[in-house]
């Protein structure tokens, strides 16, 4: 067996490391592992789809496992340790400026006005930053000068410092945002085969949630990301894509933290990814490791998002043991309570993710457990996707991923189910 080296972006970071390897993203947050075990998984038989559409082996709806499986190398150098950051912080900060991907264009227009500049100067830097993709005021050729020195001075496209970018062969791009006080997040670029983008964001810095396999979630909760920060890590791609005569296509929020924890933050993001980029809401998918009293406050929202659930176990016992989240909002029951109203007022289909952990949620008899819960709470096959990974394992876990026999039997047992 491999000995397995995890560590977050964030955590290698802080500790000044520097490392060269291959890196995957799974269970909200960036680990490493050995370039020969990910192609390995990439290429697995098990991954490939089946014909059953309420259960695959790929995460979140078709091809998403490239998520949580892909290659290239993580860092040459880290430059900037935080050391020197410190320093950074030590001097004068420079003066606020105006965030030009996340400022709406009724408050573009107000600003602009007060420069004494005319109204239709709004709709053309927003198409330079949101339709171009520019990153500097020096490409805005059709802006007066004097314009762009204004807008150099008290403005900037996008307040997010990226810290270290990783291009997977695929194209896949993953990234360390730094932000204004210094906490670090993460977010990630999926291109498909099919000309389809994903693009998979963080809602906070750090996860209050504890799953005990998740990297994130061992580094304990920083605070919310603002609905700006949230906005701005998709506007961002959606900007660059664009550039590069493509379209942001889908978003996940399956990166740091617990959406539905932060819940006002990012449903205020998530409308405006919908009216401000056009990206439909059932292109949106917001996962939750189940905070029950904000899954039913979802049902009464007016926009129409996809919801994944974090599952993984099918008794309150293990539930609990994997995710103590599970006992603050009232177990299985609740859970599954509220998860079957979702389905009977939305008439959505729900996304289950289930990590397979071999020997203890991998076995035909938890399998056949899962089907008798979705059994007794009354949820269709039709009304379900279950999506089945093997897990990644973490520093701080002592679990280990299925094999393929484990994968293949548990999937086999609950097609029966």
């Amino acid at each position: 067996m491999h000995s397995f080296v995890i560590m977050t972006l964030t955590h290698l970071l802080s500790k000044k490391l520097f490392l060269k390897a291959s890196a995957t993203y799974i269970n909200e947050a960036f680990v490493t592992l050995p370039s020969k075990r990910i192609i390995t998984n990439h290429k697995h038989p098990s991954f490939q789809r089946k014909s059953k559409p309420w259960l695959s082996h790929d995460c979140l709806d078709k091809q998403l496992f490239r998520y949580y499986s892909t290659t290239g190398p993580l860092f040459a150098t880290i430059e900037r340790v935080e050391g020197e950051y410190q320093q950074q912080q030590r001097k004068n900060q420079p003066p606020l400026k105006v965030n030009l991907l996340t400022i709406q264009q009724k408050d573009l227009e107000t600003l602009l006005e007060s420069w004494k500049q005319p109204k239709y100067r709004t709709k053309q830097i927003m198409h330079w930053v949101h339709e171009m993709g520019a990153s500097t005021f020096d490409e805005m050729v059709n802006i007066p000068q004097k314009l762009r020195k204004i807008l150099h001075e008290n403005a900037s496209i996008g307040s997010l410092e990226l810290e270290v970018e990783v291009v997977s062969k695929d194209g896949t791009r993953k990234r360390a945002y730094r932000l204004w006080d210094g906490q670090l997040i993460e977010s990630v670029l999926m291109p498909y085969d099919d000309g389809r983008q994903t693009a998979c964001i963080s809602s906070q810095a750090g996860c209050a949630m504890g799953c005990v396999f998740c990297a994130t979630g061992q580094m304990g909760f920083a605070r919310q990301l603002t609905e700006d920060e949230i906005f701005e890590q998709v506007a961002k791609f959606a900007a660059e894509l664009k550039g590069e005569n493509k379209r942001l296509s889908n978003v996940v929020m399956m990166g740091m933290g617990e959406p539905l924890a932060n819940y006002r933050n990012v449903l205020a993001a998530v409308r405006r990814m919908n009216s401000d980029l056009g990206i439909g809401a059932r292109k949106i998918t917001i996962s939750t490791v189940g905070v029950v009293p904000n899954i039913r406050k979802l049902i009464e929202e007016d926009i129409q998002v996809r919801l994944a659930l974090s599952l993984h176990c099918a008794t309150d016992e293990e539930r609990s043991s994997l995710l103590p989240a599970n006992r603050r909002y009232g177990g299985l029951d609740e859970l599954m309570t509220a998860i079957s109203e979702y389905i009977d007022h939305t008439n959505r289909r729900v996304t289950i993710e289930w990590a397979l952990i071999q020997n203890q949620n991998d076995t035909p008899e938890v399998a056949r457990q899962l089907g008798k819960l979705m059994e007794r709470f009354g949820i269709r096959k039709d009304m379900v996707h279950i999506n089945v990974i093997p897990l990644n394992p973490t520093g701080g876990f002592v679990g280990s991923p299925s094999g393929r026999s484990g994968v293949s039997t548990f999937v086999n047992t609950l097609d029966k189910e």
